[in-house]
């Protein structure tokens, strides 16, 4: 210990030493903030990445030959041509009719009414879903084969219904299955699909069965009979991901059949850095953005649950000359089948923290963690230096401004819930008007600021920046571990803040330089708060990712420019914010609203503040009678007072 307290005194016993290290924690946040963005163009290369395997030896993958074939495919065939038929009858009566279907072939089957309610927004829908329970099971496992209504793009999953039931009817040929298997056609992939697994787990169903241990969701649109590609879906909600060996096995068997494989619409290369990197920050953006908005692939309702499954999305043909049909799409579905019900217990063998490069490298958990962990450690480390700063001085009034900064600090995080707390409140329809009101507020903000919070000391500023940065750099590195995508996406978004945000002083600048200087710092300032504006931001992720519009040309006209956010926002504008907020309500995405009130605006919301808030030299100047400054108390040494209130002007 002795040795400690030597360092300790070495390194801080000195003021001058103390104060040389501090200014270089700026620097050394910078330093790391650069790192974590430059791992990422690290882990694309070669030998950062490792080659997909199965880890667990009883999948068996593609080891079994399959019999989907042949006369099969006039059973499709015929379901495809029911399925028509049903195209625009009411749920319920399709519903009777598919569980019709179910009994027919040997299934017990059962119908699941589903509704969510808020106000007058209201989900319903039927779904239909029939157990075969296994010859040689004890019904405390089975296995999911889920080929919901509507795909992903909210068309007619015609060919994926009519290949699920098809194979559900040619799976009760045989007595291999170990796991009971269920046949699940929900009304949708999203709401309909993960109010059945949530009812599944928690109320009594009419039919049931085991603990689900793995599943493969189907979808195959259009009437086309093939298709020219294979994209796998695998990002779960709030980060979950499936095994990694779930994903090896379907692409173990798409290799064995020749099938084309893709990961996040990118047919990616494995010896070709460009296409691995481009997979790399897709599935980032993918697992971060999970939910958010829209209808999913379908295997996100099974993330939380302890199911491991992946959507086999097929792309359908355009002229009907893909090289691959229908029934190579079922033998896929059949031999993935087959090798979860082989498991001899839960998936558990390869990882369940990855980043796919392409459909055959990975990288792990203990690869691409540091990345998120450099940049949180960066926010604690700038925090620690704006404390470090504001603690510089040892006044009497050091301790109320730690407790006042406190106080303000925790105000702006519960000013911030209850603002989550009233957009989850109220209906759908008023999300719109509430995030316009807020968008006209937020120009004006600083002002308000500025005229409602008194002058402040600068060491008071530096304060509750050390609050909120201390705060944001832990709560980055525990969601790390959790959901390493959203962590590394609000880290980078947050970095302006963080690194370019400097607080009003009272410097005084008598050159033009140093005058200079702090007009391109108070510029900079202003451009990283408008830049990391949570609703600024959402509004541009409507227009570039859901709308897809173009933006005008920066030389048009304002009144081009007005038409444009016109056409851009009203009805469409107000469902995108119903589905962010349905997300949380119903499916339990706390990975993205919550976290925008509770960390994102308050940080946000904070660094107003310090970006508006007038410091102390900025009061009147002028005296009392007696020569003092008003509401000053006068002293017995104005070298003292001199010293210090020279102490609390502390420069960035």
């Amino acid at each position: 210990m002795a040795i400690f307290h030597t360092l300790r005194r070495m390194l801080f016993g000195n003021r001058g030493t103390r104060e040389s290290l501090v200014s270089l924690l700026p620097g050394f946040s910078v330093v790391l903030t650069l790192a974590g963005l430059a791992w990422l163009f690290v882990l694309p290369m070669q030998d950062q990445s490792r080659r997909t395997y199965i880890s667990e030896n009883a999948l068996l993958p593609g080891q079994a030959h399959t019999y989907f074939h042949g006369s099969e495919e006039h059973i499709v065939r015929a379901f495809k041509a029911e399925i028509r038929l049903l195209k625009d009858t009411p749920d319920l009566e399709r519903a009777r009719t598919m569980q019709q279907w179910l009994s027919d072939i040997g299934y017990k089957s059962a119908t699941h009414n589903w509704s969510i309610s808020h106000y007058d927004d209201i989900k319903a829908g039927v779904n239909v879903y029939g157990v075969l329970h296994a010859p040689r099971g004890d019904t405390t496992e089975s296995m999911i084969l889920c080929a919901p209504w509507l795909t992903r793009n909210e068309v007619l999953n015609e060919s994926g219904v009519a290949i699920a039931i098809a194979l559900a009817r040619y799976f009760t040929r045989w007595s291999i299955w170990s796991k009971d298997i269920i046949l699940l056609i929900p009304s949708d992939p999203s709401f309909g699909l993960s109010k059945w697994v949530e009812d599944y787990h928690y109320t009594s169903m009419p039919v049931s069965s085991g603990s689900i241990q793995g599943g493969i969701v189907l979808d195959f649109p259009g009437e086309s009979g093939t298709f020219e590609k294979l994209e796998i879906f695998y990002s779960g909600l709030n980060g979950h991901l499936p095994n990694l060996d779930l994903i090896n096995t379907v692409m173990l068997i798409c290799g064995h059949m020749g099938i084309n494989v893709i990961v996040h619409n990118i047919d990616a290369s494995d010896e070709d850095y460009k296409s691995r990197a481009t997979t790399l920050v897709t599935g980032i953006a993918h697992q971060a953005l999970s939910g958010l908005y829209g209808p999913g692939a379908g295997s996100e309702a099974f993330s939380g649950w302890r199911i491991d499954a992946v959507t086999l999305a097929a792309t359908p043909s355009r002229n009907g000359y893909e090289p691959y049909d229908q029934m190579v799409y079922g033998r896929l579905v059949e031999a993935s089948m087959r090798s979860i019900n082989n498991l001899l217990e839960h998936f558990h063998q390869s990882f369940f923290f990855y980043l796919l490069l392409s459909p055959r490298r990975f990288v792990s958990i203990g690869t691409y963690l540091p990345s998120a962990m450099l940049i949180g450690a960066s926010f604690t480390i700038k925090g620690i230096y704006h404390w470090m700063t504001s603690s510089s001085t040892k006044t009497d009034g050091m301790f109320d401004q730690a407790i006042s900064a406190f106080w303000l600090f925790m105000s702006i995080v519960l000013f911030s819930v209850g603002m989550f707390s009233l957009s989850a409140w109220i209906p759908s329809s008023m999300l719109a008007s509430e995030a316009f009101v807020v968008m006209a507020v937020t120009p004006i903000l600083p002002i308000i600021i500025r005229l409602l919070i008194p002058p402040k000391p600068v060491s008071y500023i530096h304060k509750i920046q050390s609050y909120i940065l201390i705060s944001v750099g832990l709560f980055l590195t525990t969601l790390g571990t959790l959901n390493f995508s959203l962590s590394l996406m609000l880290g980078l978004m947050f970095a302006p803040l963080a690194h370019f945000l400097s607080p009003n002083t009272n410097t005084p600048t008598a050159t033009l330089i140093g005058h200079l200087q702090r007009v391109i710092r108070k510029t900079i300032s202003y451009i990283a708060v408008v830049a990391s504006c949570p609703w600024l931001d959402i509004y541009l992720y409507y227009l570039i990712a859901v709308k897809e519009s173009e933006f005008p040309h920066p030389l048009l006209s304002i009144q081009t420019v007005r038409d444009f956010i016109a056409t851009t926002s009203g009805d469409e504008f107000s469902k995108f914010l119903g589905g962010m907020m349905w997300s949380w309500r119903a499916l339990g995405v706390w990975s993205f609203v919550p976290v925008i009130f509770v960390v994102w605006f308050p940080f946000w919301l904070a660094s107003c503040v310090v970006l508006s808030v007038r410091p102390l030299a900025e009061v009147d100047q002028s005296t009392t009678g007696d020569g003092q400054k008003p509401g000053v108390e006068s002293s017995s040494s104005p070298t003292t007072d001199h010293k210090l209130n020279s102490k609390y002007f502390v420069q960035i």
